[in-house]
């Protein structure tokens, strides 16, 4: 069996794709935003703010002219902090309006007039040195209402993302889900199971139609199904109705060779095992119903109908779920490969295997290769050395799969080869 080369690493997922998409698409929009707010508010709005402060000098020089000893008792009567040394705080980072009105200050305010832009304890302030007889600064504006307003749009923009990002989650869930869901049932539609029919519900309509096409397809491997097991049922029918006259007439025979007779009597029984090997396969086992059966006595039942000398060890009880019939079948044909492929003494053993049940067959014969271990798995793989149809191992190998399960080949020291086919025992807990 060719394994398949290892996937490449996989992408991240739609969410995960939607949300950084819509994160870049969010700081794309808040930096043309700044931009934009630059050019075309904070430059007009510090213009306005810078002609309402060169008013205010002149108030401020008026009523230094007129009663200068008064000057400063007046301006803090009316609410306005003042000092007369220049403010020594640093400039703040980010105060975009403020700015604007001292660098436009630098250039339009009259000879001894001076803005600066602070950062103190009660925010960013705006200090106006009017052009009076003694040193004076004004704070004309305190920043605590602009750091209100940064606060109000901060919250507001963190706001907008979060109800954002809620509306990309809700969508990536409505188109994620049932995509996960139809990735999930892809190993049944491929044999031709049901679609679950809530994969598509609510879903986008690309989605649905996906859905509808994966079920379409579903009950084409159906029908496939069905025509080759009537085929194959059909060939088996007619077959076997010659090889019972020829059985007949075998036996019929006066003085027949008994050499010639026993190996024609094992030709019989050999085309005979080979046929039902092929409705064995065509019957893959989706028409049983699951139920709780007992392991261990599916297996006694195996090694009764063995031939030879069987080493049998299996536990008082084995409860697990599935499809009996599959099953049994699966562990007679492991059985029956020993005997034909391999070498006595025989053993058939049912123990506990972490969270599985592990039946394994072991034998004395030649063994398989490493390569050969794989290729014996495939469907009509025939070796005329080793003879039957090329189905008993596949066949294993396929109800281990539906059960969840794996078959595994080994060598069996000094020689000779273990069969051991583990089933998940999750459903029954001991």
């Amino acid at each position: 069996m060719n394994r398949p080369s290892t996937p490449p690493r996989a992408r991240a997922g739609v969410f995960a794709q939607l949300v950084l998409l819509l994160a870049l698409t969010l700081a794309g929009a808040l930096l043309l935003a700044l931009l934009l707010g630059r050019e075309l508010a904070s430059g007009p709005a510090a213009a306005r703010l810078l002609r309402a402060t060169d008013r205010f000098a002149d108030l401020i020089e008026a009523l230094d002219r007129h009663e200068p000893a008064q000057l400063a008792q007046r301006l803090r009567e009316a609410g306005f902090a003042t000092r007369t040394t220049p403010p020594e705080a640093p400039r703040p980072r980010f105060a975009p309006l403020l700015l604007e009105v001292e660098a436009q200050a630098a250039r339009t305010l009259g000879t001894g007039r001076e803005v600066r832009v602070v950062r103190e304890a009660g925010g960013v302030m705006l200090w106006l040195k009017p052009a009076t007889a003694q040193p004076l600064w004004v704070a004309f504006d305190d920043g605590r209402r602009g750091a209100g307003l940064r606060r109000f749009t901060v919250l507001m923009l963190l706001g907008v993302v979060l109800l954002v990002w809620l509306a990309a989650a809700l969508v990536a869930r409505r188109l994620v889900v049932p995509l996960r869901r139809l990735a999930d049932a892809a190993p049944g539609i491929a044999r031709g199971e049901d679609l679950p029919g809530t994969l598509s519900g609510g879903a986008p309509r690309e989605v649905a139609e996906l859905a509808q096409a994966l079920a379409r397809t579903s009950a084409d491997v159906r029908a496939a199904a069905e025509e080759r097991r009537f085929v194959l049922a059909g060939v088996s029918h007619d077959l076997r109705t010659p090889l019972m006259r020829v059985q007949y007439a075998v036996e019929l025979l006066p003085d027949s060779d008994p050499a010639l007779r026993a190996g024609i009597e094992r030709d019989i029984e050999e085309i005979d095992a080979i046929l039902s090997q092929f409705i064995a396969y065509a019957r893959d086992g989706r028409d049983e119903a699951e139920e709780r059966i007992d392991l261990a006595d599916l297996c006694r039942s195996a090694a009764s109908a063995a031939r030879g000398d069987w080493q049998v060890t299996l536990p008082a009880q084995a409860p697990l779920r599935g499809r009996p019939m599959a099953l049994l079948r699966a562990v007679e044909n492991l059985v029956v490969n020993a005997q034909r492929h391999g070498a006595p003494p025989y053993a058939l053993t049912l123990a506990r295997d972490g969270d599985a049940w592990r039946v394994e067959v072991a034998d004395h014969g030649p063994g398989l290769s490493a390569a050969d271990a794989q290729r014996v798995r495939e469907a009509f793989v025939h070796d005329a050395r080793r003879g039957g149809s090329g189905l008993g191992l596949a066949i294993v190998e396929r109800v281990a799969r539906q059960h969840g399960g794996e078959l595994l080949l080994l060598p069996n020291a000094p020689q000779g080869l273990r069969a051991a086919l583990r089933l998940p025992i999750a459903n029954f807990p001991s």
